[in-house]
């Protein structure tokens, strides 16, 4: 470790998807020339060292699928060159520190898979070039904060898989190029705000395991990338029918291997009442458990996704197999 201060012009720094043990040298600080630090897929333990921060050229930071433990380091929030940060699949806790609102710079930001806690940092506004955000599997609480619907690049949010309650924000229809929006398996009570459907980029969105009720927003008006609406909601009583705009779909154990075998777990749509189709309602208690019905990934890239297609003008319901 002592060694690295002997090396003041390393730019790239890149030990990934080896069987490295022990933890980060603090000495890794002394590397002020540094732009890209991977570490990840490792076996380190330990904590972030908090040095890591006079690295103020740093650009790319990866020390995702680790062990790394202790708190998120404020000093973080000095990288102000930063662009990517991913830190899934370790078992940091504590908070999500304030100062990470300071990287203005960034753009991709995950800490899936840890255990942090306490609230989303009210100030997340304030990160402006975010396009992919992933904080699920952990175990936030307090409400999504509304500035949120100040990072007006993002295109990936995931805050599943937490302990978020209130009300969904209206803001986050102010996220105009916004792709994949998982907000499942929380406590987030009141209506789904309209304004979701000012996100004309959409293509999934993911409500279920909530506490949400009241009627839908009509999804079909401005979402016209929509491909899925996942929302398996518990004690429902809308039909099945609704599945594509946002009401119940059944979810299997397995998932459908086929579009043919996923048009069969819809009913069939209304042949005389497209007010009925178009404007479904829900009922929440979130009082039974309910299988089945994987939750998607954080590289929507990387999965196939069955694509769910409506033609407003025809009520027809078509499904597509996409890789």
């Amino acid at each position: 470790a002592a060694s690295l201060a002997r090396l003041p012009q390393l730019r790239v720094l890149d030990l990934s998807k080896n069987q490295l043990r022990g933890e980060i040298p603090a000495e890794l600080g002394t590397l002020s020339s540094l732009k890209r630090v991977d570490f990840s897929c490792n076996d380190l333990i330990g904590a972030i060292p908090r040095q890591i921060g006079d690295c103020g050229l740093l650009q790319e930071l990866n020390l995702y699928q680790n062990s790394l433990s202790g708190t998120m380091p404020k000093e973080l929030g000095k990288l102000q060159s930063l662009r990517t940060l991913q830190l899934q699949h370790n078992n940091l806790c504590g908070a999500l520190p304030e100062a990470l609102c300071e990287l203005t710079q960034l753009t991709k930001f995950s800490v899936r898979g840890n255990c942090l806690t306490g609230r989303i940092p009210a100030d997340i506004g304030r990160m402006q070039s975010l396009v992919f955000l992933s904080l699920r599997n952990n175990e936030l609480t307090g409400i999504i904060p509304p500035s949120i619907g100040c990072c007006k690049a993002l295109e990936f949010l995931n805050l599943s898989s937490n302990q978020l309650s209130g009300p969904i924000p209206e803001t986050l229809g102010d996220l105009e190029d916004l792709e994949y929006l998982y907000l499942f398996d929380n406590a987030l009570e009141g209506r789904v705000p309209g304004s979701i459907a000012r996100l004309k980029f959409l293509k999934e969105s993911d409500f279920r395991d909530n506490r949400l009720r009241g009627e839908l927003p009509n999804f079909l008006d401005g979402c016209s990338s929509l491909e899925a609406v996942m929302t398996k909601w518990k004690n429902r009583k809308a039909s099945y029918r609704h599945a594509i705009l946002g009401d119940p779909m059944p979810c299997p154990d397995t998932p459908p291997t086929s579009s043919h075998q996923f048009l069969q777990t819809l009913e069939d749509p209304p042949s005389n009442s497209s007010a009925t189709f178009l404007s479904p309602s829900f009922d929440h208690k979130g009082s039974s458990d309910e299988p089945g019905g994987g939750a998607p990934e954080d590289d929507p890239a990387n999965n196939s996704h069955l694509v769910a297609e409506f033609s407003r003008k025809h009520f027809q319901l078509s499904a597509v197999q996409t890789k």
